[in-house]
């Protein structure tokens, strides 16, 4: 099932959980850009390639670099094992660039 059909069949859940994100998104003490090098290292750590390209993205939006991208992928290989950030393409192909 598509984010998409739930968002039809569940309109209000949809809306609570992207109100939700909104709020834990925004600048706190831990900055959007800092948020959003936690969740490339969450995402490479889950294997969701769609996941990691939007956040690595957001992040670069956000100030990042791709040096600050990798060490996030370090925190995550030293937490989950190598594993956490190797066969995702997206991971490679923004490194690379």
């Amino acid at each position: 099932m598509s984010l998409e059909q739930m968002a039809e069949q569940q309109p209000e859940v949809i809306r609570a959980m992207y109100r939700f994100k909104n709020e834990v998104f925004k600048d706190n003490k831990l900055s959007f850009k800092d948020k959003e090098l936690i969740a490339v290292a969450v995402t490479a750590v889950l294997k969701c390639d769609d996941c990691f390209k939007l956040h690595a993205n957001k992040a670069m939006e956000a100030g990042a670099t791709k040096d600050e991208i990798r060490e996030s992928l370090f925190v995550a290989m030293y937490l989950a094992g190598p594993s956490a950030a190797v066969g995702m393409p997206s991971i490679d192909k923004l490194l690379s660039e």
